[in-house]
């Protein structure tokens, strides 16, 4: 900060003799000019006048006053500091400061300074206010242990004055944000302050201001309840329902969806429905389009057995509108009106709507993509019993040429299949599925990701169909990284897919994919396969023998990590082992297992030393009988002089409470008849 100021206070002598010395080199030196002139230029550059009375750097508060909180020196950079960047980021976070230093003095609120931030000059100052005021009232409301403080009043001011301001990014900021301050008042006040300052913006002469009344009005039906609503909100939101400009007309025919989850289901039919109604006749397709966007929450206002006539005389005028723009709105919501309506049941024209989104040309191939995206919950809606109407679209959706409605199709396969049952998904999804799973990484993914999940519907044959194609992705970029996202997504799915196959398929497939999986390029893939291998080789056994020729090669395998040049892949032989220790007999662990292992004792690599600790601390526990093998005692001597301090902690616990356990319990003597003997070294 000296230095800086050092060079400031330098600056005019410093132009001058720049100036002074570009005169003279122009005048003695013909050859380069233009040089002289770019470096006096960039020189200038640095320096910037800043007023002297306020000539006050930011970091000089630091150390401004003794003693001074968080809150002082926050509120002295909001005031003072002239960097713009440095104090709007103050601002942003003055209610964070508030939250953290203001326990129990709501005196201490700095309500003045908030409301002098909401008429800063600056717009983005008065935008973090606005943007904040939720935050400033949630700090007011646990400060004040009643309602009505003057500090949430002021702030109800704050917000009044930000609503009216003139830069839109302000206005809609306070607008989302006034529900929170309005919580702070009693309805008394609510009465005769809130209200009154709304009912005087929806007759304002400016038509930014009626809109944001229509706005606010809406947001505060949750806050000012049921009989506010009816008796003083909803008869302003009316009036402005015919307002001459369309803006406010298109913000009230939002507004209104928000009174439906307020109002009960005959107040929503009688006093706002032919309100809504009428709006969805605008002349003006903005109007109607926003109308259509909240079709969904007036049918599901309105009382069960009106729920079909209000949706089929709302919806179907929107849906041939004459509007595209409309018409896109109508259908977009039908999907979740379709669920909306599965109390009742559904007409086949709206089922004729949806499947019509499927057969969408390229050119607006959004609504495929709704269509697929809200596919799941239609068919929930109509069960399975009316899947015959909804597998035309299906197909098409599957074969569209937009990558994106086909994945997202296919990641909700798993859930379609659920809905329609093994016979249907055997016939209709598994086609689709496996033509899927050759196309794009997108789309691929989608599906792989939910795998198990189909596996659980379909049937043991349609089982080994599938599997027999997943098995062709192990050799994919064998030689490099390739997609390793696709990799790691099979690598999730492999143990429960193999929990729902036979133990005889599990190896012929699934243990081929798990022995590439180990050596794969992609880090995150081996580690992931390591985490499930030793589950996966117990299902494998389940029907087989742990000596059997598959098992064998399987083993053989995984044995060659424990020599491997990688130091990661010598680490994955442990804990793979130790995974297998869990769940196998004792006898294939000490001849299968701890040969191989204990000679890992004297790795090079500290890592590779402390997982070994890790797992003769985990075998210890499990049975604590193995402390009587010659060579895990041995293992434990060379830990216990290791020079890393993590492996010779573990390794001088865990003998002496093994031997302690031994002694205290009878019952661990399976090691004791077991006779070791280390092959393989």
């Amino acid at each position: 900060v000296r230095l800086l100021a050092a060079e400031r206070a330098a600056a005019p002598a410093r132009m001058s003799d720049a100036l002074d010395g570009a005169d003279r080199d122009a005048s003695s030196t013909s050859d380069r000019p233009a040089a002289s002139s770019l470096d006096t230029v960039l020189e200038l550059e640095r320096f910037v006048d800043v007023d002297d009375d306020r000539a006050v750097l930011a970091d000089d508060y630091s150390n401004d006053v003794p003693g001074s909180s968080e809150l002082d020196l926050t509120s002295k950079y909001c005031r003072d500091c002239h960097v713009a960047s440095q104090r709007l980021y103050h601002v942003a976070a003055l209610s964070r400061v508030c939250e953290r230093t203001l326990e129990d003095d709501v005196g201490a609120f700095p309500i003045d300074l908030i409301a002098e931030l909401a008429e800063d000059d600056d717009d983005d100052v008065r935008r973090s206010v606005a943007e904040q005021l939720d935050r400033f009232a949630a700090c007011v409301g646990r400060l004040s242990e009643r309602l009505d403080h003057v500090c949430a009043i002021k702030l109800l001011g704050v917000t009044f004055m930000l609503i009216e301001d003139d830069r839109e990014e302000v206005v809609s900021a306070a607008e989302q944000t006034c529900g929170a301050v309005a919580s702070l008042l009693s309805p008394e006040k609510q009465r005769s302050l809130l209200l009154p300052t709304l009912k005087s913006f929806s007759e304002s002469d400016e038509e930014e201001i009626r809109m944001s009344a229509a706005k606010v009005l809406g947001r505060l039906a949750a806050v000012v309840g049921v009989e506010m609503t009816k008796s003083d909100l909803l008869p302003s939101l009316l009036n402005l329902a015919s307002d001459a400009e369309y803006r406010v007309r298109e913000a009230v025919a939002s507004a209104l969806s928000d009174t439906f989850e307020i109002l009960d289901a005959n107040d929503t039919l009688e006093s706002t429905l032919p309100t809504f109604a009428r709006l969805s006749r605008d002349s003006v397709w903005a109007v109607r389009a926003t109308c259509a966007k909240h079709v969904v929450q007036l049918v599901r206002a309105v009382p069960t057995d009106r729920m079909l006539d209000v949706a089929s005389e709302t919806f179907e005028p929107l849906a041939n509108d004459v509007s595209f723009k409309v018409r896109t709105a109508a259908l977009e919501q039908l999907g979740q009106l379709i669920f909306a309506l599965s109390s009742v049941e559904v007409p086949t024209i709206f089922v004729d709507y949806f499947t019509s989104m499927a057969e969408s040309s390229t050119s607006s191939s959004a609504l495929q993509e709704t269509c697929a995206y809200n596919l799941p919950g239609v068919v929930l809606s109509l069960t399975s019993a009316r899947w015959t109407e909804l597998r035309p679209a299906f197909r098409l959706l599957a074969a569209s040429l937009n990558w994106r409605v086909r994945r997202t199709l296919g990641c909700s396969l798993h859930e379609i299949a659920t809905i329609i049952g093994r016979d249907n998904a055997e016939k209709d999804l598994l086609p689709v599925l496996e033509s899927f799973l050759e196309d794009t990484d997108e789309v691929k993914i989608g599906v792989i990701e939910h795998l198990s999940e189909i596996f659980a519907v379909i049937g043991s044959a349609s089982r080994l169909s599938l599997i027999r194609l997943l098995s062709t992705f192990e050799s994919e970029d064998a030689e490099k990284i390739g997609n390793w996202r696709i990799r790691f997504a099979l690598a999730k799915q492999i143990l429960p897919v193999a929990e729902l196959l036979s133990g005889a398929a599990t190896a012929e497939f699934i243990v081929p994919i798990l022995l590439a999986y180990l050596d794969d390029t992609a880090a995150v893939v081996r580690e992931k396969t390591v985490e499930i291998a030793g589950r996966v080789l117990f299902n494998a056994a389940r029907e087989l023998s742990w000596y059997s020729e598959t098992i064998v090669n399987a083993m053989s395998s995984i044995k060659l990590l424990a020599t491997s040049h990688r130091w990661s892949d010598r680490r994955a032989y442990i804990n793979i082992c130790l995974a297998l220790a869990r769940e196998v007999e004792q006898r294939f662990v000490v001849d299968e297992l701890l040969p191989l292992l204990v000679m890992l004792a004297e790795d090079s690599v500290a890592a590779v030393r402390v997982a070994l600790s890790h797992f003769l601390t985990e075998v210890l526990r499990l049975d604590p009988t193995y402390i009587s093998l010659p060579d895990i005692s041995a293992a434990i001597i060379i830990l216990k002089a290791d020079s890393d301090p993590t492996v010779v902690a573990a390794a001088q616990s865990m003998k002496a409470e093994a031997e302690a356990k031994v002694k205290d319990d009878a019952a661990f003597t399976s090691a004791r008849d077991v006779r070791f003997s280390p092959t393989g070294l």
